[in-house]
């Protein structure tokens, strides 16, 4: 991790790297998905409560369960947990053993596809598990959020969405700039290309823009934790699956349940 990076996610919250996965990389995960297509189900319930600036034709789908998958559709995704191009700002921000807390999961969204309220904001967070501080020396986080581009998403075509400085706030965020009906100048959406990735801390207040891109936005979340840490139960509670023994001894040490070494 560059010391522009450190200096930008501190300041910001998130940030942009460009180009971490190859096309040869985005085209396999996107084949491997849309395989599994039968299993992408659109949610129930929606995600904006009254927001009328949010609000759209339809809901997210949403698609799990990919480490688990047989070979080779799994293969690309559990790579993921240990890319060389996005490892070393794991390292970086979460400090060496590193662990994935939850996911992956794929977030698709259809063109007229609701957003998602503003959530998150250094005021609301209740614990350890996704505090946001800095001391000596070094970025101090919890649960932080690796989101995969597996489709374009220009300027004005909507998705994720943060409000750059929130981790640090000290007061909540207000409900008409959570619902996006004020003060939208200050949400940024955040805009790359397939295989771009965005790392932000779960503290950072963010959310989602509704879709209006003609194309299906491809999103793909991994949540990650520091090693002496969980936010949620992660797989390690939950009978420890089969397929952890079949991953390298890279890839199962981030599926460990919270250490400290």
């Amino acid at each position: 991790m560059t010391d522009n990076e450190r200096y930008l996610f501190d300041l910001n919250g998130f940030l942009v790297l460009r180009q971490v996965l190859s096309a040869e990389e985005v085209a396999a995960m996107n084949a491997a998905i849309d395989h599994h297509g039968a299993d992408l189900e659109e949610r129930e319930g929606s995600l904006v409560g009254d927001s009328k600036a949010l609000a759209g034709t339809s809901h997210r789908k949403d698609l799990g369960g990919m480490l688990g998958w047989d070979r080779p559709w799994c293969e690309p995704f559990r790579h993921l947990l240990i890319h060389p191009a996005v490892k070393p700002t794991l390292d970086g921000i979460l400090g060496t053993g590193y662990r994935l807390d939850h996911g992956p999961g794929l977030i698709a969204m259809d063109k007229g596809c609701e957003g998602g309220t503003l959530h998150g904001g250094g005021y609301e967070r209740a614990d350890m598990s996704e505090v946001y501080f800095f001391k000596a020396g070094r970025i101090h986080t919890g649960l932080t959020v690796v989101e995969y581009l597996l489709a374009d998403e220009g300027p004005g075509d909507g998705g994720v969405a943060v409000l750059p400085g929130s981790h640090k706030a000290n007061l909540p965020c207000p409900r008409d700039l959570i619902q996006w009906e004020q003060h939208q100048e200050h949400v940024v959406e955040v805009n790359g290309k397939a295989g771009d990735a965005i790392i932000f801390t779960e503290t950072l207040t963010h959310g989602t823009l509704p879709w209006t891109a003609d194309h299906e936005r491809r999103a793909l979340l991994y949540k990650f934790s520091p090693a002496c840490m969980a936010y949620s139960p992660g797989a390690h509670d939950i009978g420890y699956p089969e397929y952890i023994e079949d991953m390298s001894d890279e890839e199962r040490a981030v599926m460990e349940a919270p250490h400290f070494r």
